[in-house]
């Protein structure tokens, strides 16, 4: 019988060993992802024009603590004749130009992991926990402004967190909004709640999937929508 209590004691002490080891890992591996990255520094303001429509993106090129790279989506790197041109913001800088819009990257005031792992995971953590980073240098207000056009990867099936953040932080009644994202594999339709439910009283548009689309393509599907 003592025997017998001697070895469930043992096993539940090397039950609790590993619990306690599995949550430290879990504990560092947070404080690992949210905490030690530095705060981004020198983020341009957006430069207002006159232009009535504004390209505002989000994408991982410069916004992660790397020589250039942009994983947007599924750390591709789009190259198109300059060095690392993300896929996010060469669909953005497409739509500035092919509207005439003012344009502006929104940045969080901390970088994400380096590693496409660690950014995975942070944004994991943001999208389940429905939550809101804190944003650098955003502009004062988007007055002038009556089309607003929000480009942006897709993390976890969901428009990153950020995104949110920033539309959360206007005041969107009587604009239009029209979204357009990048993927390896999945739909804008699977943000577009999302996308509604953070610009209450704006008019949003169904979005596009410019993952690759060219100049052309994405100025066919702007005539389409009426929107150039």
């Amino acid at each position: 019988m003592a025997e017998k209590a001697k070895k469930k004691f043992s096993l539940l002490r090397v039950l609790l060993a590993v619990i306690i080891g599995i949550l430290a890992i879990i504990i560092i591996g947070l404080i690992i992802v949210f905490f030690p990255r530095s705060k981004i520094e020198n983020v341009p303001s957006l430069e207002k024009s006159g232009a009535k429509s504004l390209v505002v993106y989000f994408s991982r090129d410069k916004v992660i603590d790397t020589d250039g790279v942009d994983a947007t989506s599924s750390a591709s790197l789009n190259i198109g004749g300059r060095e690392y041109v993300g896929d996010v913001t060469d669909a953005a800088e497409k739509v500035a130009k092919a509207t005439g819009s003012d344009i502006y990257q929104i940045h969080t005031e901390r970088y994400y992991p380096q590693s496409y792992g660690g950014t995975a995971m942070r944004a994991f953590v943001e999208e389940k926990l429905n939550m809101r980073p804190d944003l650098a240098n955003i502009p004062d207000d988007l007055d002038g402004y009556d089309v607003i056009y929000v480009g942006y990867p897709i993390w976890w099936f969901n428009a990153p967190m950020p995104v949110g953040t920033f539309l959360e932080s206007y005041d969107l009644n009587g604009k239009t909004i029209v979204p357009f994202c990048t993927a390896a594999t999945d739909s804008i339709d699977e943000t577009m709640p999302f996308i509604r439910e953070v610009c209450k009283g704006a008019d949003v548009r169904d979005g596009l999937t410019a993952t690759n689309k060219t100049y052309e393509a994405i100025e066919s599907w702007l005539q389409d929508k009426g929107l150039i």
